[in-house]
């Protein structure tokens, strides 16, 4: 029985959003220091891309993904990431209650 030769693998292909990232990040970062009202949506973010500087057919959808998965991560570089909770809970009796509750 004759195996097939094993298949060439291709370098993964970039993305057409690739000329645009670092853009959307400068957009991003800049969001982090504005009042909560006046940052952008990805839907203005998409308008930009199309207004100044000319992006050519990449789905809104692919945007969107780009930033839900970006947004956070530049949080976290920005030293902004998401608040550290700690209750520690005491038992007195059966009944469980909040003793200390500590918040970074």
């Amino acid at each position: 029985m004759v195996w097939p030769a094993e298949r060439k693998s291709y370098p993964r292909r970039g993305s057409k959003l690739d000329p645009f990232k670092l853009f959307i990040d400068e957009v991003l970062r800049a969001d982090l220091d504005a009042p909560r009202k006046q940052r952008h949506t990805v839907k203005r973010i998409y308008a930009r891309l199309i207004d100044e500087r000319g992006m050519p057919g990449i789905a809104y959808q692919t945007l969107r993904d780009y930033v839900a998965g970006r947004k956070p991560q530049i949080r976290v570089e920005a030293g902004r990431g998401p608040v550290q909770v700690f209750i520690r809970q005491t038992h007195i009796g059966r009944v469980r209650r909040p003793r200390a509750i500590w918040a970074m």
